[in-house]
């Protein structure tokens, strides 16, 4: 698997992650970007860049896991 392909698949559990919360809770995209304060957007950003960096994490663990 390439590097590449292997950053992927956490983008892609954070984007099924914040899109399963946006649906539980009846939120559209569309509608949420047009009434977030840009302090809201801030803190969703580095809400999803927390998020990113936890699944690295988990990911790198299970890598090292498999390795040994």
């Amino acid at each position: 698997m390439s590097d590449e392909s292997k950053r992927r698949i956490p983008e892609k559990v954070v984007d099924l992650m914040v899109d399963s919360i946006f649906r539980k809770n009846g939120i559209k995209p569309e509608e949420l970007k047009k009434n977030l304060s840009d302090e809201q957007k801030q803190m969703l950003k580095e809400m999803v860049e927390d998020l990113k960096t936890q699944v690295d994490q988990f990911n790198k663990k299970n890598t090292q896991q498999t390795d040994e």
